[in-house]
């Protein structure tokens, strides 16, 4: 293990249960009954917000929310939408340096059920620069 990967904060609790605490603004939104996909939607935006906030905290790697920014600038609904998702992961969720790797949401009875995997930032190929 090298000294980078040594110092990351991987909390005890699983990322998905960590990850939808996260995207709550955004599904407390949705209608009880909204369809699977409107959750896959909302779940979307935030696992966007999240990695890229990860990329650029963790390895002060900007691309991606230059990238967001970018693609909301004429989209100020959807600017609406991020970049309190960026604050949030910041100060709510900034220890928590793990990437969201792949994902999956099902609409259950119960509610949403979420199943993700984390990733290690360092350890996630990036092309050069």
């Amino acid at each position: 293990m090298d000294a980078r990967t040594s110092k990351l904060s991987y909390p005890e609790r699983k990322i998905s249960e960590t990850f939808l605490d996260f995207a709550a603004p955004l599904l407390h939104e949705l209608p009880r009954n909204a369809r699977e996909q409107r959750a896959k939607e909302a779940l979307q935006i935030a696992f966007t917000a999240w990695n890229a906030v990860v990329f650029a905290d963790v390895l002060n790697d900007n691309h991606f929310l230059d990238e967001i920014r970018s693609l909301m600038a004429d989209k100020p609904e959807l600017a609406q939408l991020m970049e309190p998702l960026i604050a949030r992961k910041r100060a709510l969720f900034g220890d928590d340096e793990r990437l969201i790797g792949t994902w999956e949401v099902t609409r259950t009875s119960d509610g949403i059920n979420l199943r993700a995997d984390a990733r290690d930032p360092h350890a996630v190929p990036r092309n050069p620069e």
